[in-house]
């Protein structure tokens, strides 16, 4: 009977799932290092089919592949401790932090309707797996991709399901992305409004959630972020050292082990930035604020993690590029305020001054100028003092230009007193006084 209803629901799934929650599930502490995504604990392929076993009850096949036994435990776990977008939709109601997913506790987790949809993947994946032996290589790497098409709310045989392959789910897997790629899929209607109520293009929202899903499944999101269309057109005006400066994944060690690092490459964290602190949104939390982090080439976060915190990057402080309104317009790094995890029990005094040091070494490698807070200027400038920087610093007042929004809208509460609106035209922001920071060849 459940093998009717699995081939009913899934289609060509014949025969596979796989979140290194459980041992947060368990109450313990992780050991994931800091700045890592997934958070399953070691033990290899041994280690990771044992999980299976607990979690679904059935073992994966004799001779598996360790990738495709790691991907069947990362699924199995996230799919068996999930929450139904697809009633439930998005919402202030969900959790704010990360650890709160992994554990699988709070009450969007034991809604009943939630408890349902993971008992149906548990007992799918369960006759899935039984029905595994005997399948080539390919055929147990393409049942995970299917199941975890499936497990997003997807078909597998068309829209951005037809385009996924198998490394770029188990990347997927390991960045913790089965929720947040189903709240975009399943949590839509909640995106067409603003916070302040304001109506969103219901069928733009659908093609950005779209492409950010492919290129996710694709394996190509970070690529495409910089490269489609309306990203090219925000950062057009740069030369290739100064572009291939910004799209790379800085990261900076810092005394203690901290290090700030602007995710890592692929940008799977992205997904999960917005989550550290607050107040503020996320993929299942005003959703359609996520947008322009997900989709714009002119955003990005500086994150920080810190080795008393080893579940994942506690600190994020949002990352931009942008255009003065000027002739000529002057490019210019922004940096907003740097977040804190809600539950992360660290001493976050010194991240400021080690994410100001991070962003005035961007700055100093692109060779253009540096916005911050006014009240950070002398902070700013014994970081430059100490590090060696070769510029100065001085308030100015500047408006900026902001080219279309590849995410439908913009969101951010130092741009605009709006916090999220429709920014699909060019428009220029109100005067803002900043602390610009000038090297030297800016």
């Amino acid at each position: 009977m459940v093998v009717a209803m699995v081939a009913a629901t899934v289609g060509r799934l014949s025969c596979c799932f796989a979140f290194g929650w459980s041992m947060l599930a368990a109450g313990q502490a992780s050991s994931c290092p800091a700045g890592s995504g997934s958070c399953s604990d070691g033990g290899g392929a041994e280690g990771d089919a044992a999980v299976i076993a607990q979690i679904i009850g059935t073992s994966p096949p004799e001779g598996a592949k360790p990738g495709v036994v790691r991907a069947l435990r990362l699924l199995a776990e996230q799919s068996t401790k999930g929450i139904d977008y697809k009633t439930l939709g998005l919402g202030w109601d969900h959790p704010t932090a990360r650890t709160e997913y992994r554990r699988g506790e709070h009450r969007s987790f034991t809604h009943a309707k939630s408890k349902a949809r993971s008992e149906t993947s548990r007992e799918a994946l369960n006759a899935l797996l039984k029905s595994c032996e005997g399948l080539p290589a390919d055929g147990l790497e393409r049942a995970v991709v299917d199941a975890f098409v499936h497990e997003i709310g997807l078909p597998h045989d068309a829209g951005p399901g037809a385009e996924a392959k198998f490394e770029p789910v188990l990347a997927a897997l390991e960045g913790e992305l089965l929720l947040p790629l189903r709240a975009l899929v399943e949590g839509q209607k909640a995106m067409h409004n603003t916070f302040n109520g304001w109506a969103v293009p219901p069928d733009k929202v659908a093609v950005v959630c779209e492409q950010i899903v492919t290129h996710v499944l694709k394996g190509d999101y970070s690529e495409w972020r910089y490269s489609n269309p309306v990203g090219t057109r925000q950062l057009e005006g740069l030369s290739q050292e100064q572009l291939q400066k910004w799209r790379e994944p800085t990261r900076v060690e810092h005394e203690g082990g901290i290090a700030t690092h602007e995710d890592a490459p692929g940008e799977l964290g992205l997904f999960w930035a917005t989550k550290i602190g607050g107040p503020s949104h996320g993929f299942d939390i005003e959703g359609q604020c996520l947008l322009p982090l997900l989709a714009n080439a002119r955003h990005k976060v500086v994150l920080v993690s810190d080795p008393d915190w080893p579940h994942h990057p506690c600190g994020r402080a949002h990352f931009r590029f942008l255009w003065t309104d000027a002739t000529p317009a002057v490019p210019m790094l922004w940096l907003e305020t740097v977040n804190s995890d809600f539950v992360a029990r660290v001493d976050s005094g010194p991240w400021r001054r080690m994410v100001l040091r991070h962003v005035v070494g961007k700055a100093e490698a692109m060779k253009v100028r540096l916005a911050v807070e006014t009240h950070l200027q002398g902070e700013l400038e014994s970081v430059v003092k100490e590090f060696g920087g070769t510029g100065a610093a001085a308030v100015a007042s500047n408006r900026f230009m902001l080219r279309p929004s590849n995410g439908v809208v913009e969101a951010s509460d130092y741009l605009s007193d709006k916090h999220d609106w429709v920014q699909l035209e060019e428009e220029v922001t109100h005067a803002m006084r900043r602390c610009i920071y000038t090297p030297v060849g800016a």
